[in-house]
Formats: C-alpha cells, sequence, structure tokens
C-alpha cells in the first residue's frame, strides 16, 4: 500500500457547546489540517495523487473556508446570531479611527460539506452542522477529502487534525 500525507495550518477560533470546562470560551488555536491518502497501484505518472490536487481540492478550501473565523455549532449560531451582529459591527468599527473605512477584504461565503461562512455584522463567524471538536472536524475533514479525491484506486487512510503543536500536539484523528 502506498500513502502520502500533507497538511496545512489554519488560524481560527472555536466554541464546544456544553463543556464542562474551559472550552465553553471562544478559544483559538493554530490548527493542522493533515490528509493520508492510499492506494494499492500508483497511477501513470507514479503517484498515489500529485501533491498539488489534495492542496487545491481540499486543504486549500478548508482554509478559506476557515482561516481567521469563529466556528460554531448550528444551535449556537440559531441561539446566538442576533447577538453577534452588533459584537461584530463593533470589532470592525475598530477599524474606522485607523483606516477610515470598516470594510472588509474578503466576505465571500464559502459552503464545504455542510458548514458554511456567516458574517454577522461583519465578522466571520463557521457554522458546522455540529458543535465543533478537533474530533468531529477530524470526520468532517475526512468526508471533504473522501469525496473530493477517493476513487476506486485512491482511498483517504486518515484525516488529522492538531488542536495545539507546541509544546506538545493534541491530535484528533479519524480512520474507518
Amino acid at each position: 500500500m502506498y500513502t502520502i500525507r500533507k497538511s496545512l495550518d489554519i488560524d481560527f477560533a472555536h466554541h464546544i457547546r456544553g463543556h464542562a470546562g474551559a472550552c465553553i470560551h471562544i478559544h483559538g488555536h493554530t490548527w493542522r489540517f493533515e490528509v493520508e491518502l492510499q492506494a494499492k497501484s500508483l497511477d501513470e505518472d507514479g503517484f498515489v495523487i500529485d501533491f498539488k490536487r489534495l492542496k487545491t481540492e481540499v486543504l486549500q478550501p478548508c482554509h478559506r473556508l476557515l482561516d481567521h473565523s469563529l466556528a460554531i455549532g448550528a444551535d449556537t449560531y440559531a441561539e446566538t446570531e442576533r447577538a453577534l451582529i452588533p459584537l461584530g459591527q463593533a470589532l470592525l468599527d475598530s477599524r474606522m479611527p485607523r483606516h477610515g473605512t470598516t470594510e472588509t477584504s474578503d466576505s465571500s461565503v464559502t459552503t464545504l460539506a455542510g458548514a458554511c461562512n456567516r458574517y454577522p455584522g461583519g465578522m466571520k463567524v463557521v457554522v458546522f452542522p455540529f458543535s465543533p471538536t478537533s474530533e468531529r472536524i477530524a470526520k468532517w475533514l475526512y468526508e471533504v477529502a473522501q469525496d473530493t479525491l477517493g476513487d476506486e484506486r485512491v482511498s483517504v487512510a486518515a484525516a488529522r487534525v492538531f488542536e495545539t503543536q507546541k509544546p506538545v500536539p493534541a491530535v484528533a484523528e479519524y480512520r474507518p
């Protein structure tokens, strides 16, 4: 069996609905998303798959969706959307004194495997259909990769989400 792995770092915050500990609070990480692909045979160029495809078709769309956002679950978003609007507006208004504008460089809506950007008050929020724990995000990443790149020859062996990397990694992995 041949395997390849590629990863990409993404900065975003999250909130874990109902958590009994500190993860109830909004907090951020520099996450690492890693996908491992496998194949029993190589393609005609000698690859499991070109690393560029894994990057551009799976990892970069995840980055576009999540980079510098707040990730929350759909239930939390439904309950807090109205409260997030004035918060988002206040955060963006802080640009006015320095830059003379509250415009953002990107407020495009991206949807990926059930997760979607929303912009209450201009603040970038990613709404997942689940509370975004590392374990659930790892399974979501696996499904994104399998739906995008899986075929009769190539399959996803695992998807890993590194919630913290230093001083000691904290990693969630999903494999079927």
